[in-house]
């Protein structure tokens, strides 16, 4: 999240780098545990690893994916939406599988609603949701 000239910039959150050091552990402890013969051992030691190197060497995103300016919320996929266009959003959670996601959803006064998800950005759902609320009124 960055602030500038009083636009809120969100962000995807990055993998936090000690589940790599996790990620290690259990490679280790699961190279112990398969034969060494196997192939499953090589592909093991492989996937551990790739994870790892994935994990450490992940870069910050150049690009937010929501932009709340002073006149209207941006969004990844270019849409602009004026303030003054949208009447209300709202969060909601949808559930898929075992997994809760939170989303938001912009109804417009005309057009139908925009719903985008919130679940992973650098910056808290509550907090953007007052943001939004408090730049429409």
């Amino acid at each position: 999240m960055t602030k500038e000239d009083n636009t809120l910039n969100c962000y995807m959150k990055l993998f936090p780098k000690w589940i790599a050091y996790v990620v290690l552990a259990v490679g280790i402890a699961g190279a112990f545990i398969i034969p060494v013969a196997s192939v499953a051992f090589y592909i093991w030691i492989g996937l551990c690893g790739l994870f790892i190197a994935k994990t450490l060497t992940q870069e910050a995103p150049k690009e937010p994916v929501i932009s709340l300016t002073e006149t209207g919320v941006q969004l990844d996929n270019k849409q602009f939406y004026p303030y003054k266009e949208i009447e209300k959003v709202m969060a909601f959670s949808t559930k898929r599988l075992r997994f809760r996601t939170i989303n938001f959803k912009l109804y417009l006064k005309k057009g139908t609603p925009v719903e985008f998800c919130v679940d992973n950005l650098d910056v808290k759902p509550q907090y953007l949701l007052d943001v939004i609320n408090e730049r429409i009124k």
